[in-house]
């Protein structure tokens, strides 16, 4: 089963803001085998809509549009996919009743404008938004299940969990689903390890479908096999053959991220990150996902550090400089001191930046470990 992503809004276009909601919807489908195989973002163009609408009405079984479904006169995205669908649209008053209460309960005026929210194609299943005020909907046309989502990222996560995640958990449950492995390696360029797994696969059956990716994300390069499912008792020898030869640099696998993990373990611990090291590095990695932790703190220091720096502190990491391809991490859980030398592999001059990157990872991989020891 297949799937395909519009995302309508001039703000998306100018780069005004990024568009993450294809991304988690996409994550999303994935999850249930779905596979994404179109991106298209137009902006808030009647004209350009209509001709996205028309490439993508023959490249999936779904398509997902978000956006433009506010009260005001650049949200028109419904009237322009119920005229790409050659549907009537109705009045729904049920909906308008629910943005009244909305509205008036947070202390916000009711306009007549709000009223363009309230219509729908005929025949489409409306999917009442607990968040706010613009329901999104459902129907069929070309073949197709289309789903039109409002573009706040919230409501789409409570419209998704309400109603399209129970829906497509049922839709998916006999699908011969696409299944990923992924090792995440460190240390080694991408050049490198391709080869190595190349090699591990040259003799691989040819009938079958296998998709082979990888992905430079600094410092890692991460390896990704994809196949259906029903042919996974077929790859398991040679992911076998991969998680062994690439063991000694693999630091996480299927998608797993160091810094998510280290963040839930510390979600109710007092904790202290100090870095001397990686200028601004560990803290990028970590902040999305400590954000909304509040028993933690971060500081960064050129303060020469003393013998008893560290003295009072119960739970801590820190990253110490020793040589320009040498820092120490040193962390401390439940009172357990650990110090751990790291170096890092590049050595040029010009790779500065790289192995700050490198040092920050390494830190936190080895505090993941030590918080999974303490458990």
């Amino acid at each position: 089963m297949k799937a395909s992503i519009l995302a309508i809004g001039t703000e998306l276009t100018t780069g005004q803001i990024i568009n993450k909601n294809a991304s988690t919807i996409s994550k999303k489908l994935k999850s249930v085998g779905i596979e994404v195989t179109t991106h298209l973002t137009v902006a808030d163009d009647k004209q350009l809509i209509l001709e996205a609408l028309q490439f993508l009405k023959s490249k999936s079984e779904a398509l997902f549009i978000t956006g433009g479904l506010g009260p005001t006169s650049d949200d028109f995205t419904r009237d322009v996919v119920a005229e790409w669908a050659g549907s009537v649209m109705k009045f729904d008053e049920t909906t308008w009743k629910h943005i009244q209460e909305r509205l008036s309960s947070r202390g916000f005026t009711v306009r007549d404008m709000q009223k363009q929210q309230c219509y729908f194609p005929e025949n489409s299943q409306i999917l009442f938004n607990r968040e706010g005020t613009a329901h999104g909907f459902k129907f069929q046309a070309y073949n197709q299940d289309v789903y039109v989502l409002p573009g706040p990222p919230r409501e789409i996560e409570a419209i998704w969990q309400d109603h399209i995640r129970p829906e497509l958990n049922v839709k998916t449950l006999h699908l011969n689903r696409l299944v990923t492995r992924s090792w995440d390696t460190i240390g080694v360029g991408e050049s490198e390890v391709a080869f190595q797994v190349e090699e591990l696969l040259k003799d691989r059956p040819r009938n079958l479908k296998l998709e082979i990716g990888y992905r430079v994300h600094l410092p890692y390069v991460e390896v990704k096999l994809t196949f259906e499912q029903s042919d996974s008792g077929t790859w398991q020898l040679f992911l076998n053959k991969i998680e062994n030869q690439l063991a000694p640099i693999t630091v996480a696998r299927n998608f797993e991220d160091a810094a998510e993990m280290v963040a839930k373990k510390l979600a109710d611990i007092d904790f202290t990150f100090y870095d001397f090291v990686s200028e601004g590095f560990l803290h990028s990695r970590l902040s999305p996902f400590l954000r909304n932790l509040p028993r933690w703190s971060f500081k960064q220091s050129d303060t020469p550090l003393s013998v008893d720096f560290f003295e009072n502190e119960d739970d801590f990491l820190a990253l110490i400089p020793y040589e320009e391809d040498k820092c120490i991490v040193c962390y401390s859980v439940d009172g357990r001191l650990e110090q751990i030398a790291v170096e890092a592999p590049m050595k040029s001059e010009l790779m500065s930046e790289r192995r700050k990157q490198y040092f920050a990872e390494m830190a936190l991989i080895e505090l993941k470990k030590g918080l999974h020891r303490a458990e």
